[in-house]
Order: structure tokens, then C-alpha cells, then sequence
């Protein structure tokens, strides 16, 4: 076998027991004409007399067919039509009889989760059709549908607009409509609370969920289902289709005493009401022809008033279409790697097709799989000239049971990836539903591989956009039944009460348990106590009784699991046989408790599961991760690499991942900005810094915002080199550290090195020039009249404004003008200050106002060194460039922040224009960590107009801003406009990597696996140029595990003094 066979055969994913997302895919790469289509016909005659009746309730439809006649992949077929004609697919999984209702609620929610005809989602779909048919605006329109912000306002104005057209629907369903379009808005906790009325859920937000218009959720489920039809009706007709009851009902069988015969009882009755609760609806059920005469016979109403039964579905019916079911999800593979077979089925003869009458789908994909698994296995291509078993190729057992050497590049490449996992990230609230599904699917993928693709294990592919679970592992206990075990797995990190009752209700009821029964397991993940509120205990207490476990999840586990999620991703030809060898997943702690004795067999531990790094020797192998968050600890992996040069008047960002070649740009382009949009564990902080150093190795001096205090050691030494440090950033690191004046600033900590505000400008330096003394003035007033309390346009405020305005020009004319003696003028106005009535007593007032401020706030006129920007820019003698580290430890509420980062953005947009950088390439450098809280995108902050200002006017000075945030949705959005470097790192959350990529698409780049990033590796975009996917190096200064705690801080501050 040559290596291009050997891709090719190893890119075959033959998947013949398809599950509910199968459905959601396009099906033309699979569809084969001339089988069993008659059944598709069926469905889309009821389908197409719900679309010409908007009152109707169309008979439902039965497809019954032997395990592996394809009843799942006709489902597809139905989807893909009913979309394309303008309806609506929903997919039932009853797991659970018990909960018959509860499971159609949560397959509706699930489903409205997944592609639309027209649009991201079927729910945006639903919800547009209906902003169209309520005739509110565009702007309302994009709000309702998820794309912008929702207001409640807005959600009033939609629902009163729709009740104008459709009066008896929304009258009845208003509140379930309501809902639903917080179920779709962009913030998650009116997710939540939209999700929870939907959940019956009693806590279902309690004031908030008022404050949306919502009451007390419907107490029954099939009430909910009822609503949602009917909503859903307004806007077209819609197919219901029900799966997984041959598996239920199979499981069913093996309860004690007469629990099968209720369960199917149960069954036969949901079934039956399901034309009676939906309007407009297809209910098509698919199923083995035995389990559906077992529930006709148990209906107590009259099948036939309510179900019409197709022809059973027949085997494969010729040579032809047997070898065309092959043939084309073949062609699909070998065409992604370049490869054309001899003929479209190889490795199986077009003459072993002979032999397919009779077979399922199933079986015939079944037999290819097995064929091409030893061909991989063996290292040799026999081609398969007959089907049966007993009669296929003999292999030299010998050779395939020889013992291949371990692959070092797979040992070095998962310790690397074992080392640089960042466990933290796995386990953040808001991505959990994009991260967890990735690294479960990569543990049970490998699990599987590692027991040689056991064909009895199934892996379910990730969720939708509405997640039910995070992982669920199938085992096929009898194949002609579809009696299957289940292991269910669902993290949990959310500290919410409302938020953590919610997942936990859709993963018990997705999970299917099973009273008395070991068939169905639910593993809940979390690494913190549950919420303590008596509703959260019950919940709880109950989902424990029925068989549920929380069980944590270690870091190690973690690591190994997203190390496995890179090498799956990496495609190596040899990882099925270094997994069989290695069997990583079979020693994850998590797995090992979930099943039992079937994880028999634990890994290697992880240090041994290969050579050590220091061995991978020079190269991008060793260091593609990039740095990490921290320093590990662990012993250095130093790199030696060839010091390629960067011009001065150029800063390098990193190495191409592809090309290995350095990635640059002009430092005069940071004047135009520079955006960090990257989540925890991302590298962030690490390149936040190596930015600030280069610029400093350069003369460009920098003030940096330190609001989490991991940015303090900008001017310490590393003990010793962190691991993938490259051998030339040693003198580097030597010169930043020998020529930058790093200093630490504490405002309103006195042991550290205080910072304090004068608000009163220079007005001597400025007195002889009328402009520049009048825009000092309205500096000064910018800065007083939040102390002064005086704020909004009402009469009061206007004539307050004045009084302080013409007290300013007048006061600052004075020699040595301070805050204590304009306060002290203010309490004793001189009659010539203003001409205004009251003004004294105005003045007064301002002056009781301002002396109160000063006790209150340290800051304000106090002790310390004053904010001056050419103080915090110009370095010491002897030095190249300053660092002026401002630490918020003693700014401890949001708006003395704000109020701080005002003041301080005022008074360095009044410097750099008397300042101007001129011809320098930079002339300074601001970097603001965590930008949203100072420029929001909703709502406005003390700072956000400063922020805004300097964004737009600053790069004419010569001065440079840096902002970073972990949430690129909560920033204003004219910031990014105004950033002409963007770099997107590694993102959790599904609102924040959504409004990343739309940011990515406006620059003309693609970012879609930013999930998936590992720590240090960012895509780049600079202005003119393509996107690159840069690792950028580690930083030159001391960035250890865990930030400093505050005496740190303080000790840092003062040693810099």
C-alpha cells in the first residue's frame, strides 16, 4: 500500500447507524435514486395538504422498515423537501415514555436550534416570517430574530403589531411567542428566561422575566407543544417526525414485571394525541414493523382516524444501487485528498455488488468498513471480490499482528498538546455548549478507536445550536431490534440557579433514564458545589434518585481530551494504530468511572506516552501550540532557531504557522490601533505584553491598564525560560529589561506609588492663547462637573454649568491656581465672576459639592503623584523608553475605574496634541485589558466618551491604543472600525465567536475554527494585507501561573518608585 492509498482509505468515514444530526446535513452526497422512495412520496402528499389548509391536521404517516433499511436517511430526504417548500422539520427522539411531552417540547426547541431554509437557525426563520407578517420595522425585525439587541419595548411593539393580524392565535399563544424570541436573543439571560418558561420552570426569572412581559410558565408540557403549533402554523406547515422508539421500546423490554407493557402503553397514547395537539403538522413515525403493530394493538383511539401506514421498506433491490450507495460516499472522500480510485468502489470489485441483493444499507456499509479497516490495518490494499464474509481475502496475520514501532511525531505532538491545554477554558460558563461537545466527541472517538473501531460503540456527532447534552456513547446490544445502552454526559458550569436548573432538566430528560434500569446513564460535570437554593436542592435530589451522577472533572482529564481533540483534528495517517497502541482515552478518570468494566484498560500516563519535548529537537513541530497562558512549570523547552532581524522601524507579531517566516508591520501602523479579541487561555496576556516590549525595545514608552494584575511584572526577569522559548529572544529579553523604566503606579494606595488627579490644568502655560486657554476650560469643566453633581439638560443643571464655565475663565487667570483655593473663590464668588441671578448661591453650592468630593475620593486633588501624561511617557535618564503600569488593586468598584480612566484619557489626549509625535514613527502607546467595561456597546459609561474620542482622533498625534477584550459582542462597535490590526485568539462563547467572525468577515478574512485555537496561536489582520495565522512568541518579562496578589503589587509599586 503507498501512502496516497493509504490516505485514501483512511479518509472513509462509512457511518451506517445515522443519527438525529445526520438528518441536518445535506443529503445529496449519500442519496441514492430507485430506494424505497414511495415512503418520501407518502409524507410529502400529507405535507403538501397542510400547506394548501392553514387550518388542517393532516393524518400522520408510518415508515416501517427491518434495523438498517435506511428509515433515518428517508427522514433526510423529507427534511431537505419540506425546507426547500417553505415548512418547518422538527425531530422528536423519545427516549423516555414517561416524559412523552416533555421529549416533543425539547425535539421542537432542539430543532428550531438547527439550520433554516433561509436563515442560521429555524427559529430566525419562524420569528422573521412572523416580524413580516406583524409588518414592524427592519430594525424591530433584526432584534426579534436575534441580530441585534432586544429591548422589551421592542418585544411589546412586535407582539401587539402580530395581534393585529392573527388576534385568536396570539391572544392564546402570546406568552409561549414572547418566549420564544427571548429563547433567540443575543444575551444569555434572556436565554435563559425564555428557555425556562418554555421548561415549565417555576424560577423562571422571577422580576427580570416581568420585566419581559412573561408570567408564571404553562403548567402542562403538551399545552406548550400546542402553543408553539400553532405559532408555527401562522407561517407555513411543518413535519414532526418521531425517532428512537424501536430503541426505547427495545430497552423496554428488558424491565421487570409489566413496565414494558405501561411504557408502550404510554407510547401508543402520545402518539395518538399528537394530531389532536398540533395544527398544520405532518407527524411521521419511523419504525420497525413490530413496533408498530404493538401499538396499534395497545391505542385506545383508532389508528387509522389518525396514522397512515406506508409499504415496508425493502432491501437493497439491485447490483446497481447497492454499489451506488458505495460508490458515492466514496467518490466524496477520495476527492478531498486528491485521489482517483481505478474504479468508483474500490477497494471492492463492481462484481462482489452481485452478491448486495438482500442486504440493508446498513449491512452493505457495514461490510465496506470492515474491508477497508484491515486493508488500513495490514498496510496492504486486497480488493473485495465477494461480500460474504466466509469468502473475502486471507491476510497474512503475521504481518498484521506485527508490532510497529511507536510514532514519535504523534508521542512529541500529544505531549505538547497535553502541556499547552489550558483545562480552564474547557470549563467557562459561556462555552461550555461550544467546547465541551468538541473534547467529549474527541474522548469517545479515540475510546472507540483504541478498542480497534469496535462496531458496537457509536460516538453522537456534536449538538445543534440549542444543546441538549454534550456527549452520548451508543452501544448496539442487538442489531435487529436497535437495542442500544447509552451513556450520557452534559458539563455544568453555570452559577446561575436559574441557568444550571435549565441544563440539567434538558439533559435528564435527553438522556432517557430509566427507573430500574442500567440502559440509560447520565454523567453531570462539575467541578463546583450546585447552586444552594431549595429549588436547585429538589431538582437535584431528584435527578440523583433517578439514576444521574455529578462527577468532576480533573485537569489532567481535561488536558489528555484536548490534546486528543488536536491530534484527531491534525488527520495523522498512523493515529487509529498509535490510539490501539496507546489507548489515551481508556486512562481518562472521567471515562473509566462512567463505564465500568468497559473501559478496561488505562493509558500510559502521560509523561510516558512518548519522548520528552526537549527531544522534537529545532522546528515548528515542538512549538505550533504557541505560548500558553503560564508558565507550567515544568523544565524549559528552549528552541534554537536561526535570529531573523526586524528593522526598527518594524515590531514582529509572531511566525507564520504554515511558513515558519516572521510576520511584521510598520510601527508607525499602530498608530491606527490595534484590537485583541481572545478569551481565557488564549495567550492573550502574553501578547498583550510582547506588543508593550517590542514598542519599548523601539522607544515607544507605554501606559498600560491593569485591571487583573498580570500585567505587573513587566520589568522582572523570567527565573528561567519558559518551554517553546526561542534562544534568540535572550538578548532580547536582556535589552528590554536593561533599557526600559518600568514603573508600577497604585492610584489610592498609599504603600504602593499613588497616583492622584489636579484637575485644574496648566492654564499659565496656555493663558496667552485664547484657544488653547478655552479648550483647557472645558477640560477643567469635563473633569468638575460629575464631581460637582451636576449632570442631564435641565434648567437647574444648564445655569450650574455656566456658573462653573465662567468661574473656570475667570479663576484660571490668577497666578498658581490650585483645586483648594478655585473652591475656595467659589464659596465667596467675587460679583464681577458671573452676571447671572443667583450665581453666588449657585457658586456655593458647587463649592459644598467639590469639598465633598475630596473627602470622599483620594484621588481627586489629593496626595500622590499628579496624573501627568508626560510624566508616565518620559522615561528616567538612562533609559530607552517607560513602562507605566497602572494596577486598579485600589480602584475597587466599576465606577472609580471609569471615573479614573476618564480623567486619565482626558488629560493624555490634552498632552499628545501639545505633544504630537511629529515625524517619530509612534509617539506613545495606550493599552487597555478588558476594553468593554470602558467602551460598552450598550449603555454608556464615565469613560466610554473619552474612550471614543481618543479611538478617533488619537492616531493623528502619533499615539497608539491597544484594545483587548474577551467579549468582542460587548464592545462598541466603532472600535474595531477604528482598529486597523485585529488579532482573534481562542473564543468559548457562541455570542462572542459569532461576533468575531462577522468582524473577520468586514476585514475580508475567515476565522471558523476560532474555537478551536490553541493558546498562542491568533489569526492577524493588518491593513492591505491577507489574514495570517501567526504563534506568537512568549513575552520577554516574568509571566508565571497565577497573577500577583496585591502586597505584591505593592511591593513591585513601591521598589519602582
Amino acid at each position: 500500500m503507498d501512502s496516497l492509498q493509504r490516505d485514501a482509505l483512511a479518509s472513509l468515514r462509512l457511518t451506517w447507524a445515522p443519527t438525529v444530526d445526520d438528518l441536518w446535513k445535506p443529503q445529496s452526497a449519500t442519496h441514492v435514486s430507485g430506494l424505497n422512495e414511495h415512503a418520501v412520496d407518502d409524507v410529502m402528499d400529507a405535507f403538501t395538504d397542510a400547506l394548501r389548509d392553514e387550518s388542517s391536521s393532516p393524518l400522520g404517516v408510518v415508515i416501517r422498515g427491518p434495523a438498517g433499511s435506511g428509515k433515518t436517511h428517508l427522514l433526510g430526504q423529507v427534511r431537505e423537501r419540506v425546507q426547500a417548500d417553505g415548512g418547518f422539520f422538527f425531530v422528536i427522539e423519545l427516549l423516555d415514555a414517561a416524559s412523552f411531552w416533555q421529549s416533543v417540547r425539547n425535539g421542537i426547541l432542539e430543532s428550531f436550534g438547527r439550520p433554516g431554509a433561509h436563515r442560521e437557525t429555524q427559529l430566525k426563520d419562524l420569528l422573521w416570517e412572523l416580524s413580516s407578517l406583524a409588518h414592524v420595522s427592519r430594525a424591530d425585525r433584526r432584534a426579534i430574530v436575534g441580530d441585534a439587541d432586544l429591548e422589551p419595548e421592542v418585544l411589546d411593539r412586535f407582539v401587539n403589531a402580530l395581534a393585529k393580524v392573527r388576534k385568536d392565535t396570539v391572544r392564546h399563544c402570546h406568552q409561549t411567542l414572547r418566549a420564544l424570541v427571548l429563547f433567540a436573543a443575543t444575551d444569555l439571560t434572556a436565554q435563559d428566561i425564555g428557555e425556562a418558561y418554555l421548561q415549565a420552570s417555576s424560577e423562571a426569572g422571577g422580576d427580570e422575566r416581568l420585566r419581559w412581559g412573561l408570567r408564571a410558565a404553562p403548567s402542562l408540557t403538551q399545552e406548550c407543544v400546542r402553543e408553539i403549533s400553532r405559532l408555527v402554523a401562522l407561517v407555513g406547515p411543518s413535519v414532526l417526525a418521531v425517532d428512537q422508539i424501536d430503541t426505547l421500546l427495545a430497552a423496554s423490554l428488558a424491565q421487570p414485571g409489566d413496565a414494558g407493557d405501561t411504557l408502550l402503553e404510554q407510547v401508543a397514547h402520545g402518539l395518538m394525541a399528537l394530531r389532536q395537539t398540533t395544527r398544520r403538522t405532518v407527524s411521521v413515525v419511523a419504525c420497525l414493523p413490530a413496533v408498530w403493530e404493538s401499538i396499534r394493538d395497545r391505542a385506545t383511539a383508532s389508528v387509522a382516524d389518525r396514522f397512515r401506514v406506508t409499504g415496508v421498506l425493502t432491501p437493497v433491490p439491485s447490483a446497481d444501487i447497492g454499489r451506488a450507495i458505495l460508490e458515492r460516499r466514496f467518490s466524496a472522500s477520495y476527492a478531498s485528498v486528491d485521489f482517483r480510485p481505478p474504479y468508483p468502489s474500490w477497494p471492492i470489485r463492481p462484481s462482489a455488488f452481485d452478491e448486495a441483493l438482500d442486504y440493508t444499507p446498513r449491512q452493505l456499509l457495514i461490510r465496506a468498513d470492515t474491508h477497508v479497516r484491515q486493508c488500513l490495518r495490514h498496510r496492504e490494499v486486497l480488493e473485495l471480490d465477494h461480500l460474504a464474509e466466509d469468502a473475502g481475502p486471507v491476510w497474512d496475520t503475521q504481518e498484521g499482528d506485527r508490532v510497529v514501532a511507536p510514532s514519535s511525531e504523534l508521542d512529541r505532538a500529544f505531549a505538547e498538546y497535553w502541556r499547552r491545554a489550558v483545562p480552564a477554558a474547557a470549563l467557562d460558563p459561556e462555552g461550555e455548549d461550544i467546547t465541551m461537545p468538541e473534547l467529549l466527541g474527541a474522548a469517545l472517538t479515540a475510546w472507540i478507536a483504541e478498542r480497534d473501531g469496535d462496531q458496537a460503540y457509536l460516538c453522537d456527532p456534536p449538538p445543534g445550536a440549542h444543546v441538549m447534552l454534550h456527549g452520548r456513547l451508543r452501544q448496539s446490544l442487538d442489531a435487529a431490534t436497535d437495542d442500544e445502552r447509552h451513556w450520557a454526559f452534559r458539563a455544568v458550569a453555570a452559577s446561575n440557579a436559574l441557568s444550571a436548573q435549565s441544563r440539567v432538566r434538558k439533559a435528564f430528560t435527553a438522556a432517557g433514564l430509566q427507573a430500574g434500569s442500567d440502559r440509560r446513564q447520565l454523567f453531570l460535570l462539575r467541578n463546583t458545589p450546585w447552586p444552594t437554593g431549595p429549588k436547585t436542592a429538589e431538582l437535584m435530589a431528584d435527578v440523583h434518585a433517578a439514576g444521574a451522577r455529578t462527577v468532576e472533572l480533573g485537569d489532567d482529564d481535561l488536558r489528555t481530551m484536548i490534546a486528543l481533540r488536536d491530534l484527531i483534528n491534525d488527520d495523522h495517517h498512523d493515529l487509529p494504530g498509535w490510539l490501539r497502541r496507546n489507548r489515551p482515552a481508556h486512562g481518562l478518570t472521567l471515562l473509566r468511572h462512567a463505564l465500568g468494566g468497559e473501559a478496561d484498560t488505562p493509558a500510559p500516563p502521560a509523561e510516558e506516552a512518548g519522548p520528552e519535548v526537549e527531544e522534537a529537537g529545532p522546528g515548528r513541530q515542538s512549538e505550533e501550540a504557541g505560548p500558553g497562558l503560564e508558565d507550567t512549570g515544568t523544565e524549559p523547552d528552549v528552541i534554537d532557531v536561526p535570529d531573523i532581524p526586524v528593522p526598527d522601524k518594524e515590531i514582529p507579531l509572531g511566525r507564520d504557522l504554515h511558513t515558519d517566516a516572521p510576520v511584521t508591520i510598520e510601527l508607525s501602523a499602530l498608530r491606527k490601533h490595534v484590537a485583541i479579541f481572545a478569551g481565557s487561555g488564549s495567550g492573550k496576556t502574553v501578547l498583550i505584553r510582547r506588543l508593550v516590549e517590542e514598542c519599548a525595545l523601539r522607544g515607544v514608552s507605554a501606559i498600560v491598564l491593569d485591571p487583573n494584575n498580570d500585567l505587573s511584572r513587566l520589568g522582572t526577569a523570567w527565573p528561567e525560560p519558559p518551554s517553546g522559548w526561542r534562544r534568540p529572544d535572550d538578548a532580547a529579553a536582556a535589552q528590554y529589561l536593561q533599557h526600559t523604566d518600568v514603573r508600577i503606579w497604585t492610584p489610592r494606595r498609599a504603600n504602593g506609588a499613588p497616583l492622584a488627579f489636579q484637575p485644574l490644568p496648566d492654564f499659565a502655560s496656555v493663558v496667552d492663547d485664547h484657544d488653547e486657554f478655552i479648550d483647557a476650560v472645558e477640560s477643567a469643566c469635563a473633569a468638575l462637573e460629575p464631581r460637582a453633581l451636576i449632570s442631564g439638560q435641565t434648567q437647574k443643571a444648564g445655569r450650574a454649568r455656566a456658573v462653573l464655565r465662567e468661574a473656570l475663565q475667570y479663576y484660571g487667570t490668577t497666578p498658581s491656581p490650585t483645586l483648594p483655593g478655585f473652591i475656595g473663590m467659589l464659596a465667596d464668588l467675587p460679583d464681577d465672576v458671573s452676571g447671572l441671578a443667583d450665581a453666588r448661591k449657585i457658586a456655593g453650592n458647587i463649592a459644598q459639592d467639590l469639598q465633598a468630593a475630596m473627602v470622599n475620593d483620594p484621588l481627586f486633588g489629593g496626595s500622590g503623584t499628579p496624573v501627568d501624561p508626560g510624566v508616565l511617557l518620559t522615561p528616567a535618564d538612562g533609559y530607552r523608553a517607560r513602562v507605566s503600569v497602572i494596577s486598579m488593586i485600589g480602584l475597587t468598584s466599576e465606577e472609580q475605574r471609569q471615573s479614573f480612566v476618564n480623567q486619565l484619557q482626558m488629560a493624555l489626549f490634552a498632552w499628545i496634541k501639545r505633544n504630537p509625535a511629529g515625524e517619530r514613527p509612534l509617539g506613545g502607546l495606550l493599552v487597555m485589558d478588558e476594553a468593554q467595561t470602558l467602551a460598552p456597546s450598550r449603555g454608556f459609561t464615565a469613560c466610554k466618551r473619552s474612550t471614543l474620542a481618543l479611538s478617533s482622533q488619537a492616531r493623528k498625534y502619533g499615539l497608539g491604543l491597544v484594545f483587548a477584550t474577551q467579549h468582542p459582542k460587548a464592545l462598541d462597535n466603532s472600535i474595531p472600525g477604528n482598529a486597523a490590526t485585529q488579532f482573534y485568539g481562542l473564543l468559548n462563547s457562541p455570542a462572542q465567536i459569532e461576533t468575531a467572525r462577522e468582524m473577520a468577515r468586514a476585514k475580508g478574512g475567515l476565522v471558523d475554527d476560532i474555537s478551536r485555537l490553541r493558546a498562542g496561536n491568533f489569526y492577524v489582520a493588518t491593513e492591505g494585507e491577507a489574514f495570517h495565522r501567526i504563534v506568537a512568541p512568549w513575552c520577554l518579562s516574568y509571566h508565571p501561573a497565577s497573577p500577583p496578589a496585591a502586597e505584591d503589587v505593592l511591593a513591585l509599586a513601591a521598589a519602582s518608585r
